[in-house]
């Protein structure tokens, strides 16, 4: 355990000896104690989370790894790991400097050797290659205190969320066993700045031809598809935006009939309803939200 040493003269041990004694409310920070710091990751708008996707509420899960910089202290790339219910454990025990305010910088998952490059994954079909593809980040400056301190890490990448029912001669369980993908082309790789935590990729960088999202059955006769797109992919209006391919190479495309197409936000959801019908895909609705902490809101986009 890491520790710090104080001296100092005895007339004033004896003075704050002394106003501690008149007023045990003013006793200030006691810097021999460790920083307790506290981590969750924004919801979107109660409704999808990184850990538990598909269920409203938003918390990390056990064995979940944050990496956390304490600025101008010498504290770099400090591990944190949920313990579940029962919070975090640190690599390295943090400590005030003094009772000054200090800034916080966390992110997720993990790096055990930091880099800012970032990449796309092509499946996304499981909750841990979702998981992982979801890159979080948080800053706050906060005064010194015994107290814990919590941080709400927002998500950078930008959700591509699907909600699909049954339409017209198929069935719920016939979409459910077909192969989903969300069509490209995308970037597939840029930076992550861990100072500002901003996402980015170059306009002439590599792309991938598809997505194959995570699927969830809310059990209410309607599925939900997820995907993680890198902030600024363009998706342009009348161009094939979603598939769904059966076992016998039968495929269903819908080409994105959205007045405009639209850019994908960093920090944000698309939220598009679609149908499937025997004869093809329908849009019935589009909205985009946010996915960061506090923030709330929504907009919409023209259908043609």
């Amino acid at each position: 355990m890491k520790m710090k040493t104080y001296f100092m003269a005895p007339a004033m041990a004896a003075a704050l000896l002394l106003a501690a004694c008149n007023n045990d409310d003013d006793m200030g920070v006691d810097l021999s104690k460790p920083i307790s710091l506290s981590f969750a990751p924004a919801s979107m708008d109660g409704q999808t989370t990184r850990a538990t996707i598909g269920i409203a509420g938003a918390s990390f899960e056990k064995g979940d790894r944050v990496g956390l910089y304490m600025d101008d202290t010498g504290y770099a790339n400090v591990l944190y790991t949920c313990q579940g219910t029962t919070g975090w454990t640190a690599s390295s025990l943090l400590y005030w400097p003094d009772a000054g305010s200090y800034t916080f910088r966390a992110y997720y998952p993990y790096m055990e050797t930091v880099t800012d490059a970032v990449s796309l994954p092509p499946d996304q079909s499981t909750a841990e290659a979702f998981t992982q593809a979801d890159r979080m980040w948080a800053s706050a400056t906060r005064a010194a205190t015994n107290g814990t301190i919590s941080l709400t890490l927002d998500h950078r990448m930008s959700l591509i969320k699907l909600d699909v029912e049954d339409g017209e001669a198929i069935s719920l369980d016939e979409i459910k066993g077909m192969t989903p993908a969300i069509v490209g082309p995308m970037p597939s790789e840029g930076t992550w700045d861990l100072q500002t935590g901003a996402i980015s990729f170059p306009t002439d960088g590599k792309t991938i031809s598809g997505i194959r999202p995570y699927m969830v059955d809310n059990g209410d006769g309607t599925l939900t598809y997820y995907a993680l797109v890198m902030p600024g992919t363009v998706f342009k209006q009348g161009d094939k935006f979603f598939s769904l391919t059966d076992d016998d190479g039968t495929t269903y495309s819908y080409k994105l009939n959205i007045d405009g197409g639209f850019t994908a936000g960093a920090s944000q959801y698309c939220d598009i309803d679609l149908t499937v019908h025997r004869t093809g895909i329908t849009l019935s609705g589009f909205s985009v939200g946010n996915w960061t902490s506090g923030a709330t809101g929504s907009g919409t986009v023209t259908m043609d």
